[in-house]
């Protein structure tokens, strides 16, 4: 090798196609490059080597990205897949809801929620309007965001309409008539926000336990933008900041706005700032004892019945306590067994020795059965993620492996 050349043991493409598509210069014999120059039209020549070099670089995004986020994101969501695989069957689901439900009405189950009537006038209208800004950080465009709002197009100092799993779409805007910045966070809109709904996983923290992707989610802020909204505070120094959102947007802020309290970097950039969160619909992002420490600052906003703020992994296992208590595999049993056995039989020997071999031969079975539907799910499960984001409907978020770092 010539002395200074790193490169001359290097095959260099030896047909036109090969010069101009070095990405499939490799893969493709000669004998068909030189038929491809030959039979085809350069124009259409030219628009084949486009594709073919979107395609390898979208492939070679598409391998960074599973290494810097979504591998991570398809990770966590097959630990929380597996977890309920092992602990809920289909029956669960079929028969033992409907037992509970027979059951709460036979006893005449009522709701118990300690609380009282707010009558503080300032109070609601606070409310009101906080709920009246989470419903505008939907809004798409700018355009929107500022009829919506209410403000001017210059009042919009932050906005992101796209997402990536484990960051929702956000907003920052000038509240003028209230002297706040309004911290807006969307809800739940597309698959990445879906990822990160689903990354349900309980991620240590502060001595307790959070929403691992909403836990992320917040850490990204904290990491990319909380700065730069210290900054527009600074510009406003008489204002306060207010964190806002719906559903995963009200799980995002809530965490944020906890992080921004108890985060060693995140309270030093906010120190001397005045902010509180309020969610319309929050998810339960922390456990009990880390939200009732946060109650001073953090308010979530429930409607009626609402199932998003109590779906929590604690409540879906005290559920399923619940559906075991009625016992409804025993008179699921009974039932099919007085439908289909007559008396006479049921109370013969054979019978009773022959439904004990076939009960432990069905739990067995039952079993295998499981697993194998489990594995399969989750390989199932973990191929839609890798062809949803290849085919770009979902967008990982490339910064949450130096984020864990």
């Amino acid at each position: 090798m010539a002395p200074g050349r790193t490169d001359a043991f290097v095959k260099e493409p030896t047909t036109e196609f090969g010069k101009r598509n070095r990405y499939l210069e490799k893969l493709i014999p000669d004998v068909l490059e030189n038929a491809v120059d030959a039979v085809l039209p350069d124009a259409f020549e030219r628009v084949l080597d486009r594709g073919c070099e979107d395609a390898y670089l979208k492939y070679q995004t598409f391998k960074t990205d599973l290494q810097e986020g979504i591998g991570e994101v398809a990770g966590v969501l097959m630990k929380v897949a597996k977890y309920a695989y092992e602990k809920f069957h289909i029956g669960d689901l079929v028969f033992g809801v409907y037992h509970l439900a027979l059951h709460h009405a036979t006893v005449n189950a009522m709701d118990d929620v300690d609380g009282q009537i707010v009558e503080d006038e300032a109070m609601i209208d606070f409310l009101v309007k906080a709920t009246n800004a989470a419903a505008a950080a939907y809004c798409p465009t700018k355009a929107e965001l500022c009829a919506a709002a209410g403000i001017a197009e210059s009042d919009i100092l932050l906005f992101e309409p796209q997402t990536t799993t484990t960051r929702p779409a956000y907003a920052l805007w000038v509240d003028r008539e209230n002297s706040r910045l309004i911290w807006g966070f969307r809800g739940t809109t597309d698959l990445n926000d879906m990822l990160t709904d689903a990354c349900a996983s309980c991620s240590p923290y502060c001595g307790g336990y959070a929403h691992w992707g909403m836990l992320q989610a917040a850490q990204w802020f904290v990491k990319h933008e909380v700065q730069r909204v210290r900054g527009f505070l600074d510009e406003h120094p008489s204002y306060e900041l207010l964190l806002v959102g719906h559903s995963l947007g009200a799980g995002t802020a809530a965490m944020l706005a906890h992080l921004l309290r108890n985060d060693s970097q995140a309270s030093q950039l906010m120190s001397g700032v005045s902010f509180q969160a309020v969610g319309v619909a929050t998810p339960a992002v922390l456990t009990e004892e880390l939200a009732e420490n946060c109650s001073d600052y953090i308010t979530s906003v429930v409607l009626m019945h609402d199932m998003v703020p109590r779906f929590s992994i604690k409540n879906v296992f005290d559920l399923k306590e619940e559906m075991d208590a009625t016992k409804w595999g025993d008179i699921l049993v009974s039932t099919a067994k007085d439908w289909m056995v007559p008396d006479v039989i049921e109370r013969s020997e054979t019978y009773k020795r022959l439904s004990r071999n076939v009960s432990q031969n069905t739990k067995r079975q039952w079993s295998s059965v499981t697993q194998m539907l489990a594995q399969g799910w989750l390989n199932i499960t973990a191929g839609v993620i890798s062809i949803l984001h290849f085919s770009g409907l979902i967008h990982p978020n490339t910064a949450l492996q130096q984020q864990q770092q």
